[in-house]
C-alpha cells in the first residue's frame, strides 16, 4: 500500500529514547533513531522521545522554514551544519559527515538549542 504525506510532519514510532531537537533516520523496520555522523536525516523531532514505540511527529528536512537543532559544540550564524552523533550537529565537517543545513543563530556550548536551515545533503561525506 502506498502513501502520501502533502505536509511538513509525518509521525513514526520511536526505535529509542531520544532528545527534542534532533536530527532523525528512519531504519529498515519503520522506527524512527538518531541520526548519527554519517546518515543524511530525514528530519527533526521537536519533542522527546521517551519510550520506544512511541509516535513521533517529524519534522520533514523538506518541509517549509526553519529546524531547531541541538549542537556538538560552539558554532557562528551563517556556518556550515553537518550531521554528528546522537541526532545533534556541529560546524566541523569530518571524513564521514553530510552537510545538513546553516545555521540561523549561534550557540556557545554543546546541547545548545538553534535554528537552522536545510539544504540539500550531499551525495558523499565530507572530505
Amino acid at each position: 500500500m502506498s502513501q502520501e504525506v502533502d505536509g511538513n510532519y509525518k509521525t513514526f514510532p520511536a526505535g529509542e529514547v531520544m532528545e527534542a531537537n534532533s536530527r532523525v533516520i528512519i531504519d529498515s523496520s519503520g522506527v524512527l533513531l538518531y541520526a548519527d555522523l554519517t546518515h543524511k536525516s530525514i528530519g527533526t523531532i521537536p519533542e522527546a522521545a521517551l519510550a520506544v514505540g512511541q509516535l513521533m511527529k517529524v519534522k520533514l528536512r523538506s518541509a517549509a522554514g526553519t529546524h531547531r537543532v541541538r549542537v556538538k559544540e560552539a558554532v557562528a550564524i551563517g556556518a556550515t551544519l553537518y550531521g554528528e552523533a546522537d541526532g545533534e550537529m556541529q560546524d566541523t565537517a569530518e571524513a564521514t559527515s553530510f552537510q545538513e543545513g546553516t545555521a540561523l543563530e549561534a550557540s556557545t556550548a554543546e546541547n545548545d538549542v538553534i535554528e537552522f536551515l536545510y539544504n540539500n545533503a550531499g551525495d558523499t561525506a565530507a572530505s
